[in-house]
């Protein structure tokens, strides 16, 4: 809030290290990583929210089920996530409209109302201690150009099926010119609610989780062997449930924009607003509340950008909380994280095959930033596809979850999301350094850019900054410490092992030189 002297609020100091609110407390790393070779009926890769709702889903219905983590349960975009469970979605309705039918749009309202509910009765049901709360969500409008774009979406939601309400107040501290509203949606704490369901997965005959088991290979064809570092897994089908797929069948890498975004938990003196919110207008501002360590914070993001192409990241957060102390009377900033996700070209999930050639691997992604319901629902259309149901949930919404589905406008868009990957990949391979000598500096050794970070012991190393996707230069991210292509989004940790995919593989260590 603005002081009395009407000068601008003090910005309260960023933790200094990148880290979500969410805890799952003592079950993180408690299960053993894949060694040797095994068999199953299905391997499931990836263990956020797509992949331990499809292993459970497939599990209760009797079948052997594998799941690969390549870190530990929901350590990916699920445990990076605001978390809001909503059929509401900021604006989605009017661009998917841009790109679909009528019938289309109204198949995805009804996954997503589908998904809301189906996670509601598994958090009752197996009694899963994570903070779910129904809310209402907004999509709210600041000025004249935000709220024609409310009221466009409120009519292309209705018209999708959604019982929306247009609003003048949506409940928040500062002048809104109006919202659209869904009410009985829901938030929650992400990783504790991952961790219920892998607690019901230990349960049941057939199903086993291994962590710290990144796989690094999918072959075959009418059978898939699953290869990680230490052990291998033969079965019929693969679902593959990484950020990116892992598998470069379908080339999902070029049908879709890798995008990152920015969080803070902040503690407020005061009220909070009891809704979740998505600005309409830019830039971008998402809220919602969050129980923490016996208090309540306001979770604020917002500032996006491809991943790898912004070269200022501190900034990014520095922007919320400039934005959070304007608008709030903020005692503290408790945490802060980003997150990553893919924008589909054609703006809908890819679940389905990889490829027609390879009908035993399946995947499920590409749920720009509304995971939590569509990873949900793609889950329930990739068990009925395995087991053959025909009279599950997902009948009558199976067409809009088409890993090959492309119209006209998805062409146009891949294409100009492609000539930004061709631009970055020159500009990459002809940088030169950048000058520094500590961490995230770039020199050249030869004609391969490479950078300097820490090592597994914290010693200093110079890696190459060539992804080992498809070779894209990668750029220091200082707010997270990380390695980041600017291509498709695949990120590596400092010391160069895999933060996300679609790279399998760490990056190249180079020796220093000798003194």
């Amino acid at each position: 809030m603005v002081s009395s002297e009407g000068s601008r609020p003090r910005r309260r100091a960023l933790p200094p290290e990148s880290s979500p609110i969410w805890s799952a407390e003592g079950d993180v790393g408690a299960r053993d990583a894949l060694v040797g070779d095994r068999t199953a009926d299905v391997v499931v890769v990836g263990a956020g929210i797509a992949g331990l709702s499809t292993a459970l889903i497939l599990a209760r219905q009797g079948v052997q089920v594998v799941v690969l983590e390549g870190r530990t349960i929901g350590c990916g975009t699920t445990g990076h996530t605001t978390a809001k469970v909503s059929a509401l979605q900021g604006t989605r309705y009017q661009t998917i409209s841009q790109h679909h039918s009528a019938d289309v749009v109204a198949a995805y309202a009804d996954a997503q109302r589908f998904a809301v509910e189906w996670i509601a009765s598994l958090v009752d049901e197996l009694d899963i201690d994570c903070d779910w709360e129904r809310r209402t969500a907004y999509t709210y409008a600041t000025d004249v150009s935000s709220l024609m774009t409310v009221q466009e979406e409120a009519v292309a939601a209705a018209a999708a099926g959604l019982d929306v309400e247009v609003t003048r107040e949506a409940g928040l501290p500062f002048d809104t010119t109006g919202a659209v509203a869904l009410a009985a949606q829901g938030q929650f704490d992400p990783l504790r609610y991952l961790h219920g369901l892998a607690r019901e997965l230990d349960e049941l005959p057939g199903a086993v989780i291994h962590e710290q088991s990144r796989v690094t290979g999918v072959r075959g064809i009418h059978r898939q062997k699953v290869t990680t570092e230490h052990g291998s897994v033969r079965a019929g089908t693969v679902v593959i449930c990484t950020l990116l797929p892992i598998v470069d069948r379908g080339l999902f890498f070029a049908r879709g924009e890798p995008k990152m975004s920015y969080t803070i938990a902040a503690e407020i003196k005061g009220g909070l607003p009891r809704g979740m919110y998505l600005s309409a207008g830019e830039p971008s501002r998402s809220l919602r509340t969050a129980r923490h360590q016996g208090g309540e914070l306001l979770v604020v993001g917002g500032e996006g950008h491809v991943v790898g192409r912004h070269r200022d990241t501190v900034a990014r957060y520095e922007a919320l909380a400039d934005w959070t102390a304007e608008h709030f009377d903020v005692k503290q900033i408790r945490a802060r994280w980003c997150a990553h996700d893919v924008v589909p070209s054609a703006q809908l999930p890819w679940v389905g095959t990889a490829s027609p050639a390879t009908p035993g691997v399946l995947v499920a992604g590409g749920f720009a930033k509304w995971g939590m319901t569509n990873a949900t629902a793609g889950a329930h259309l990739i068990a009925d596809r395995i087991t053959g149901s025909c009279d599950g949930p997902s009948a009558d919404w199976a067409r809009v979850f088409d890993a090959s589905g492309i119209s006209s406008r998805s062409i146009e868009q891949g294409a100009r999301t492609n000539l930004g990957v061709a631009a970055n990949m020159v500009s990459g391979w002809l940088r030169t350094g950048n000058g520094g000598s500590g961490e995230g500096s770039v020199e050249r050794s030869g004609v391969v850019p490479t950078g300097r970070s820490a090592g597994p012991s914290g010693e200093t190393q110079d890696r190459s900054l060539v992804c080992s996707h498809l070779g894209g230069i990668c750029a220091w991210n200082r707010a997270e410490r990380t390695w980041d292509c600017p291509l498709h989004g695949s990120r590596f940790a400092s010391d160069g092992t895999v933060v996300a995919a679609p790279a399998v593989r760490p990056m190249g260590s180079v020796p220093l030189p000798n003194p």
